[in-house]
């Protein structure tokens, strides 16, 4: 099953850049409703998967490509069409703060249809609900761009080609350093929070405790998703995002001493209202620096970067585990990270005020 989770991920990632471009150039409308189409089916045919290699061609084919066409990324290049200007931290502020509820309802209430109807009557259900929800949703309530806007022509297939070719040769200094400092800090992060449970029963705590923690973290993390990206509003989100790195630092170096209650709840309030700001803060600096026609295909891009930390992070971690022994590196290893990250996301304020170019043509 974690190949299968792991597949989806890297399908979602490579499949980023096509899905960004289509919202740039045809909005997220169908995005979404085709998202919701293909997600059905796949959960349909995991539901009555009996073999190893049916499960991984549900995830694989079908599952993640609709994560790619119905998760963040399609709903930030929506909020750019829609909030541009000082209210757009706000909105996806208020985007991540609602995402980030979905798990406390949906982990207890999968929970709850799997122990009374089974994994496989249960994941039909869910099929249903997000073909019978999200994809009337998209069609009603979802209009593809602001108004005045909506003029503008559609491309057809050979011109979408073409616009994903732009995310290519559009991609300048200033993307790549964020693209860098964001690379190395979502390795950290995740490296820290996949292993926090064994690392925290490592340091003497019960699996109980552990556990308990790590929900803590997922909870105080919803007011760091809203209060971040509301403050860059306000100031430079270059400058906000080094703050959350920083504070991230801070949380890997109190971890080593969470086997003490006061250290734990420290660790644990620290690392988990920075950990929310990260994905958040990523939408609303890239809109910063590349807010507009070409912001979906740029965020694909990069999101296909970023699988790679979001996998290899865990992965890394896990090796350094197995070959020293504990986790007594860990947190070094991911303070590191951290520490790069700063000064390749301020060297892109610095290159942005120093003349470098934004792409905003099709």
């Amino acid at each position: 099953m974690s190949g299968a989770l792991g597949l989806g991920v890297v399908a979602s990632g490579v499949l980023a850049p096509l899905v960004g471009t289509l919202c740039d150039v045809a909005g997220s409308r169908w995005v979404f409703f085709i998202g919701a189409v293909i997600g059905s089916a796949g959960l349909a045919a995991f539901s009555k998967a009996t073999e190893g290699w049916q499960v991984l061609a549900a995830w694989g084919l079908l599952v993640g490509p609709a994560m790619a066409c119905t998760l963040y990324e399609p709903a930030y290049v929506t909020i750019d069409q829609w909030f541009r200007g000082r209210s757009t931290g706000k909105a996806i502020g208020v985007l991540t703060l609602l995402a980030g509820l979905s798990a406390p309802i949906f982990i207890p209430l999968t929970q709850g249809l799997v122990e009374n109807m089974g994994w496989r009557s249960a994941t039909l259900v869910l099929a249903g609900v997000l073909l019978a929800a999200v994809g009337p949703l998209a069609l009603v309530l979802l209009r593809d761009r602001p108004r005045e806007e909506a003029r503008r022509e559609k491309l057809g297939l050979r011109e979408t080609y073409g616009a994903l070719g732009a995310s290519f040769r559009h991609t300048n200094r200033v993307f790549w350093l964020v693209s860098i400092s964001y690379f190395l800090g979502i390795a950290a992060t995740f490296g820290l929070l996949f292993h926090q449970v064994a690392y925290l029963q490592e340091l003497g705590l019960s699996a109980r405790t552990a556990a308990l923690a790590a929900g803590l973290v997922g909870l105080v993390g919803l007011p760091g998703r809203l209060l971040f990206p509301m403050l860059g509003d306000q100031v430079r989100p270059s400058f906000v995002i080094a703050a959350v790195f920083f504070m991230l630092a801070l949380s890997g170096m109190l971890m080593p001493r969470a086997g003490e209650s006061l250290w734990l709840y420290l660790y644990v309030g620290l690392f988990g209202i920075s950990f929310g700001a990260v994905l958040p803060m990523r939408a609303v600096i890239m809109g910063h620096h590349f807010g507009g026609a070409l912001y979906g295909r740029l965020m694909g891009l990069q999101a296909a970067l970023l699988a790679l930390a979001t996998a290899g992070g865990p992965f890394a971690a896990g090796t350094l585990r197995g070959v020293s022994g504990s986790y007594a590196l860990l947190a070094p290893a991911a303070i590191v990270l951290l520490l790069f990250a700063i000064p390749a996301i301020l060297a892109a304020e610095r290159s942005r005020t120093g003349g470098e170019s934004r792409p905003r043509t099709l």
